[in-house]
């Protein structure tokens, strides 16, 4: 059975208060993005103007070229989890020896192009895998349903390992993504966009717990 974390991706103080205030009612896990507009080229808020919504874990994801430079500021949000890029040159062993002495969990994501034979040495040693099927830092866009296969080659070398799916979910991909084996779908416009993003939230929950 998979679950449903809704995506905050804001470019502005307004936008995020409006995509929190969105979701503060239903969600019981949340997956905040935060963007340097280095490594992707959409800007987000920054980690000062980042909150949460109280009594509900967050997954922490930095699109960001050195998010080791951010470490203090990172640790004082207490997420439950923090994901960051494989793609992103640091050194990333220092940086999650960091987090885990502060009992913060440690994830890795990969953008489309990246395969799963150049992180297998990486699957073994983390709690998360995020696999990207979209365009990275924008919400909604193309779903790139070819990455699913992404999730089975990491399940055989880590069959512990939590993998969300990000890009491009709806009612339709969401099935696809549960199929292919996902634990967690980071949803963002389809919820943020609809009329009742409640009711966007439940259609896509019950995908993932398989009663729909």
């Amino acid at each position: 059975m998979a679950s449903v974390a809704p995506t905050i991706n804001a470019t502005t103080p307004e936008d995020y208060a409006r995509r929190i205030d969105n979701v503060k009612s239903f969600a019981t896990r949340l997956h905040i993005d935060v963007g340097d507009g280095v490594f992707t080229d959409v800007k987000t808020v920054g980690l000062s103007q980042v909150y949460d919504i109280d009594g509900v874990p967050f997954d922490l994801h930095l699109m960001m070229t050195h998010p080791e430079s951010q470490i203090e500021n990172i640790i004082s949000l207490q997420p439950q989890l923090v994901i960051v890029h494989f793609e992103a040159q640091f050194d990333r062993d220092a940086f999650f020896k960091e987090l885990r002495s502060m009992e913060i969990k440690v994830g890795l994501a990969i953008n489309t192009e990246t395969t799963i034979e150049q992180v297998r040495d990486i699957l073994p040693t983390i709690n998360h895998l995020v696999v990207f099927t979209g365009r990275l830092g924008h919400n909604g866009g193309e779903f790139r349903a070819d990455c699913l296969e992404k999730i089975a080659q990491a399940r055989a070398i880590n069959p512990d390992l939590e993998i969300a799916v990000d890009g491009g979910l709806n009612q339709e991909t969401s099935r696809l993504a549960v199929e292919a084996g996902a634990n967690l779908l980071d949803v963002g416009s389809f919820i943020h966009d609809a009329p009742d993003p409640e009711i966007a939230y439940i259609a896509v929950q019950a995908i993932a717990e398989g009663t729909s």
